[in-house]
């Protein structure tokens, strides 16, 4: 994944379970600590985001980011295409994903 799309991957975990996460003001400090970059680097993600229209940056008492209705939509389809690699079924799931495969009635 590009790292740009890492960056806002991370500001919609920050906002996802707000009531209105497209008005959330996330600061940077909450933005680097989900991320592995330095402060350049997702100053710089931020700066192509902001270019894509996925997120909106201001400057108020401290600069704060708000996630777009687009970058919501694209940090969704950017997780669905997303495949952990650790993920498994449990011994039980897998015998009832065989059984109804067998089955399909």
């Amino acid at each position: 994944m590009e790292s740009s799309y890492q960056t806002l991957s991370a500001i919609y975990d920050i906002v996802k379970s707000d009531p209105s996460p497209h008005t959330y003001l996330c600061t940077p400090q909450a933005i680097i600590l989900r991320q592995t970059q330095d402060w350049a680097s997702i100053q710089k993600n931020l700066e192509m985001l902001a270019a894509e229209q996925l997120i909106t940056m201001r400057q108020l008492d401290k600069m704060v980011v708000c996630i777009t209705a687009e970058g919501i939509t694209k940090a969704k389809s950017i997780r669905n295409n997303f495949v952990n690699m650790n993920f498994s079924f449990s011994e039980e799931e897998n015998t009832e994903l065989i059984q109804k495969s067998l089955n399909p009635l």
